[in-house]
């Protein structure tokens, strides 16, 4: 369930408007934490990312992410569980053989990316996928592998999974392939960042995840924020590793210098034809199928005042297809009595403008919710106290990993 903090932030008054005092009193998430993706460059032996640029674009697509999920992963450490042990099971991305990694400790709120670079063949660009792992201990520390906190990450049967909860991915990107590793513009050579944000997303379960298969009907894709972005059940490709390459374009949330709302392909489709001059970014579509996977997915509130006139304010913002917005007006910070505006976000770039602003002191507040929840509904989120499980059986259990293959993009003409 989504949570918020709130920050207050006061404009001066402007000149020529007398006794006003303008407070935009900013409801933005999160409460819960933000998640950290850890990019681990030890198996890069053919020192792919050797270079400052490459790495700094990498690290660029993964900060977005990081800048739009909240969402809490507790640590995985099987010193906290008494007689409980695990190895994780991770593609080596130089080589495609297996890494065994036994013991291994996963921070809290952090996913850990092993990637490098190998011949991938015909026009993949990319390979991603998660890790698999065999463990020993008991069902608390099962729960803590699966699902890091996160009840809808833990079941029994793949049928049941309503969330995810990686812990180690990797990303292999292809060696011969010529990539711009610009992050701010489309040049020569193949896009290096929309192909890092794809595999990225994979990592973070679209096409790999239990929850991403279980929302398939056949050919379809049934989450709900992922039918509010576009427009109707968007459609998947055979296997169901991606959205299918018919799927109309989006609009792309802004960044990577793409204006937010502008029309984007959209980012987990097999491929991406390059648009202009303009980097393809993730666009509504993407985001609202990673809240479907389970994750909480808050992109920042960037907020825009503007003053049309004596009296006549507009609040603008970034939105997204899969949140809600309540715009709250008072005359003092106690909103349970002012106006309230309920705004369906669309991905555009919205805008409010108050009807009935006066010369007044006034306080404005901008509220956003996850799509079917309500101002009136609202509840943070809770993680149950970590438990080691101490009278339960000790058993072993084994997870497969898996990834998603034939991730391309059309080279520049």
């Amino acid at each position: 369930m989504d949570s918020h903090s709130d920050t207050a932030f006061l404009f001066p008054r402007p000149s020529g408007i007398r006794n006003r005092a303008l407070l935009l009193w900013l409801a933005v998430s999160p409460m819960a934490s933000a998640i950290e993706i850890q990019i681990d460059y030890t198996y890069d032996t053919n020192h792919f990312f050797s270079a400052a640029e490459r790495r700094t674009a990498l690290e660029a697509a993964t900060s977005f992410f990081e800048q739009v999920l909240s969402d809490t992963l507790l640590e995985i450490n099987p010193a906290n569980f008494p007689g409980s042990s695990w190895t994780v099971e991770v593609q080596n991305p130089q080589t495609g053989n297996t890494i065994y990694l036994p013991n291994y400790v996963v921070p809290a709120d952090t996913i850990i990316i092993f990637v490098g670079s190998r011949e991938l063949g015909g026009n993949v660009r990319g390979l991603a996928g998660s890790s698999g792992w065999s463990a020993s201990g008991n069902s608390s520390w099962f729960a803590r592998i699966q699902g890091r906190g996160n009840p809808g990450a833990v079941y029994s049967s793949a049928s049941a999974a309503t969330d995810y909860a990686p812990h180690v991915g990797f990303i292999s990107f292809d060696s011969s392939t010529s990539f711009n590793f610009s992050t701010t513009q489309s040049l020569s050579g193949v896009d290096f960042i929309p192909i890092a944000l794809h595999e990225i997303g994979h990592v973070l379960g679209i096409g790999i995840s239990d929850s991403w298969r279980n929302l398939i009907s056949g050919s379809s894709f049934t989450g709900p924020a992922s039918i509010r972005a576009a427009g109707g059940p968007p459609s998947v490709q055979s296997g169901g590793g991606h959205f299918d390459q018919s799927v109309a374009d989006e609009p792309g949330f802004g960044s990577f210098e793409r204006p937010h709302g502008a029309s984007t392909p959209v980012l987990m489709r097999p491929s991406a034809t390059p648009n202009g001059s303009l980097l393809n970014v993730a666009t509504d579509l993407d985001l609202a199928a990673l809240s479907d996977i389970g994750w909480e997915v808050t992109p920042p509130l960037s907020l825009a005042l503007t003053l049309l006139g004596p009296g006549s304010i507009q609040i603008t913002w970034p939105s997204s297809s899969f949140r809600n917005y309540v715009i709250e007006k008072s005359p003092d910070l106690d909103f349970s009595s002012g106006i309230q505006v309920n705004l369906d976000g669309d991905g555009s770039l919205s805008s409010w403008t108050d009807p009935s602003a006066t010369g007044e002191r006034a306080f404005y507040q901008l509220r956003d919710f996850a799509y079917g929840t309500s101002a009136a509904s609202f509840a943070p989120a809770s993680i149950a106290a970590t438990s080691t499980g101490a009278t339960d059986p000790i058993m072993t259990r084994s997870i497969v990993p898996r990834w998603v293959e034939g991730c391309g993009c059309e080279e520049h003409q």
